[in-house]
């Protein structure tokens, strides 16, 4: 199941595996795919399973064909590290962007080393689609406009009666921007405290199976 949004006048659409549609411009949103991190790994010796780039493409290959999608915006951090370019992975990427026209707004772990000659598009600093803005890191309060972001990897602890507790990626939803999860398979996640998203005015929708679902906030 997924949920909708109002962003600037648009509606979009929050969907269960962590990316964002834009019905209306048929844009899919993805953030911190981190292409690249496993075998980054495997290269310092680290026993890291091979394979979560080229899933991770399959997924959002997939999900942009579900949904008709034209256009795909990356919001940041595509790639991991210079280590992790493998060819393989250049040449996956490069057949992947070919197959769906590809924006990346670079982000902190690709500025330094987004290799040339893809045939995707590179924004360095922000990507302005009508009313909405695509940038990597998500803008302080009040910023004018809608921003969709990434940088994050946000994730919220989600405690039972019981005492048992669990901590899941999830959206978030500011009155001025939308802070997508990381979409990439071997990624970290910053745990949001949720005293910090009243303040601010946030939503948060939380990833479960195949559904999405508003985690009900402390109080003002």
């Amino acid at each position: 199941m997924s949920l909708n949004i109002d962003a600037a006048g648009e509606t979009l659409w929050l969907l269960p595996d962590g990316a964002a549609w834009w019905p209306t411009a048929r844009i899919l949103f993805a953030a911190d795919l981190h292409l690249g991190k496993g075998a980054a790994f495997r290269a310092q010796g680290q026993a890291v399973p091979a394979g979560t780039s080229a899933r991770t493409l399959r997924r959002l290959e997939a999900l942009a064909s579900s949904h008709g999608a034209i256009r795909l915006v990356v919001l940041g951090d595509f790639w991991h590290s210079a280590q992790g370019l493998t060819p393989a992975l250049l040449e996956a990427v490069q057949r992947f962007a070919k197959r769906l026209p590809t924006s990346l707004v670079l982000g902190n772990h690709d500025r330094r080393i987004h290799p040339a000659g893809l045939p995707l598009e590179a924004v360095s600093t922000a990507l302005h689609l009508g009313p909405l803005t695509a940038a990597h890191e998500p803008p302080p309060p009040g910023t004018p406009g809608f921003t969709l972001a990434g940088h994050w990897h946000p994730a919220v602890v989600i405690g039972s009666r019981a005492g048992d507790r669990l901590r899941r990626p999830c959206f978030v939803h500011y009155p001025h921007a939308l802070v997508l999860p990381a979409f990439g398979g071997l990624t970290g996640a910053l745990t949001l405290r949720r005293a910090d998203l009243v303040r601010h005015g946030a939503q948060v929708a939380v990833l479960g199976d195949a559904a999405l679902h508003w985690l009900p906030l402390l109080r003002r």
